[in-house]
């Protein structure tokens, strides 16, 4: 067959060799394709179900969050929340907005602010986060399903006391807060 010679002057031997040579550079293209697909797959994977990021662009949070401050979430312990917890969560008002604030109300708790104070069922909550005292007074009762939220600068956070919704449902909760992440001089965990 090597003595066979096609209309262009080249062996079928040669013509073969050029071809499987063209299908290897072809295969070597694909591959890498699909192992960028499968890359980028798993990363959007890790995004939706395991972490979130956040920016922070109020001062509601301060001291314990500044405005500018990028933060690390995690989704995979959202349903295990506890009581001073900061979380990301959709706005109960309107949900294509994320918040994040810290967890004072329990489902089924009493919440009572009363000269500056928070009470949950009777007990003084602990507030050394706090920026200052809050100015206001009110009394919640948290349904079940539900967390009431506050931000840590109480007179200068937009949350639980002041929106129409004023529960946080479970299912509104993106995830626990656990660093910050930018700017590196403040970076570390989140208390």
């Amino acid at each position: 067959l090597r003595f066979l010679r096609d209309a262009n002057g080249i062996s079928f031997l040669k013509k073969r060799k050029v071809l499987t040579v063209h299908r290897a550079k072809k295969y070597r293209k694909f591959s890498k394709v699909l192992w960028f697909a499968a890359l980028f797959s798993f990363c959007m994977f890790l995004r939706l179900q395991v972490y979130s990021l956040a920016y922070v662009p109020s001062e509601s949070m301060m001291p314990t969050l500044q405005k500018g401050d990028c933060l690390f979430a995690t989704r995979y312990d959202k349903t295990n929340i506890q009581r001073y917890d900061v979380v990301l969560f959709d706005y109960p008002d309107d949900e294509h907005l994320c918040f994040v604030k810290r967890v004072i109300g329990m489902p089924g708790d009493t919440i009572e602010i009363k000269k500056g104070k928070v009470y949950a069922n009777g007990v003084l909550l602990k507030d050394n986060f706090t920026a200052e005292l809050s100015n206001d007074e009110g009394i919640f009762q948290v349904p079940e399903g539900c967390f009431f939220m506050l931000g840590d600068n109480r007179n200068h956070s937009h949350d639980s006391r002041f929106w129409e919704n004023t529960f946080v449902r479970q299912d509104q909760i993106h995830g626990r807060v656990k660093c910050i992440l930018i700017p590196f001089s403040r970076a570390g965990a989140v208390q």
